[in-house]
């Protein structure tokens, strides 16, 4: 590693939690004020939910991009760039006296919130190897979850006292303050040799999606992004059709976020003694069988918050299982060309994800039956992709 001056790890840390919290905190803040923005506009469900999906599909593009740059010019300067366009995407956000100016501002907050979780992840195997980066990103999660966590509950009492404009203010302070952290903070990671290799990106990108590993790895990405954000773009509307205002989803959404920081957490202590693929298989089957529990509440009529969020809480806590280790086996497939496998494993999840959103606005959403049928839907093929695998353990 030929990093100077490299902060202490809980100080790297910190700063990596901060730039990968930018994008689900705008998610899961904007998501609560979902019903809000469809009164102030006039606009249709679909409408709405493209401000959501292109926002995905731009935040995809960028994850692409934005992994191989960072492994070709450095990692320092593309977060600080990609920094500069969340800025610039929160202020035409705060400003737009549209839904298509309120669009493109998604969009170009989006490519910018990008760069800072396919460059972390880039940094994390920069300075780790595979069991530490595992651990590592597992600690960096349980503290960028805080964010998300309160995000929905903050989101909606915004929302309610201020209006859905002062969403975006708060988040255009956010991201001034952490540019400044970037700059002053992050050195520059990159091993000089391996980017100057002289193998192509597009030969590094062709050599990893020829392994099977790294596809099975991405299938179970895309599948949690898939059910997570699936989730999160419909439960808001499911509850204002029950009669419950916009801070009721944050409120409960707390179970979600809690599932997740909790698996993140055994992540963290039991990741080296039980192996990364042990616990991956565990996390899926808790994912089907939570899926499946909550399917049942909802088809038997229990349509009530705990009976959508609990389950969900169960299901988070599968996935925070699974996705540490899941994304550290995968970028551990390209030493070399660390940003290039971060932006694959991104760009895929992102893509599915996108596709998930809209696809579920042209479903009913008077009742949570078609979202909890989806997420038994996702949640099956994750675990059939797993148990069709036939590949070597992966620790």
């Amino acid at each position: 590693m030929t990093a100077r001056g490299l902060p202490s790890d809980r100080l790297l840390i910190l700063l990596l939690a901060a730039v990968t919290a930018a994008g689900p905190v705008t998610m899961n803040l904007y998501v609560p004020a979902l019903p809000a923005i469809q009164t102030h506009f006039g606009a249709t469900l679909a409408e709405i939910n493209a401000t959501l999906s292109l926002a995905l599909a731009a935040f995809a593009l960028g994850v692409l991009a934005f992994g191989p740059l960072s492994d070709r010019i450095g990692r320092r300067p593309v977060m600080i760039a990609g920094q500069l366009v969340f800025a610039l995407g929160n202020l035409l956000c705060l400003l737009s006296p549209s839904l298509e100016v309120l669009l493109a501002g998604r969009v170009v907050q989006a490519l910018g919130s990008s760069a800072g979780v396919v460059v972390a992840r880039a940094v994390l195997a920069d300075v780790y190897g595979r069991e530490r980066m595992a651990r590592m990103l597992a600690y960096m999660t349980m503290i960028m979850v805080i964010g998300p966590t309160t995000a929905p509950l903050v989101g909606g009492v915004l929302t309610e006292t201020f209006g859905w404009h002062s969403l975006f203010a708060a988040l255009l302070g956010v991201s001034l303050l952490t540019l400044a952290l970037t700059w002053r903070l992050l050195p520059e990671t990159r091993n000089q040799a391996d980017s100057e290799a002289g193998t192509s990106l597009l030969d590094s990108a062709g050599a990893l999606l020829r392994q099977r590993k790294f596809v099975d790895f991405a299938a179970q990405a895309s599948c949690i992004y898939a059910l997570f954000l699936g989730f999160i773009s419909v439960a808001p509307y499911v509850l204002a059709t029950m009669g419950y205002p916009a801070s009721t989803y944050g409120a409960w959404y707390l179970a979600v976020a809690g599932g997740y920081f909790l698996g993140n957490w055994l992540t963290t202590r039991y990741a080296v003694k039980l192996g990364l693929e042990r616990l991956i298989r565990i996390g899926v089957s808790i994912q089907l069988v939570s899926a499946a529990a909550g399917a049942g509440l909802v088809l038997a009529g229990w349509w009530t918050p705990a009976a959508l969020f609990l389950p969900m809480g169960v299901l988070g806590f599968g996935q925070g299982l699974i996705l540490p280790n899941i994304t550290a086996s995968a970028v551990a497939l390209a030493p070399r060309t660390p940003g290039v496998a971060s932006s694959l494993l991104g760009f895929g999840q992102q893509v599915v994800g996108a596709v998930s959103v809209q696809s579920l606005a042209m479903l009913p959403i008077d009742t949570p039956v078609p979202l909890y049928l989806f997420t038994l839907a996702i949640a099956a093929i994750a675990w059939l992709w797993l148990m069709l695998e036939r590949r070597p353990a992966v620790s």
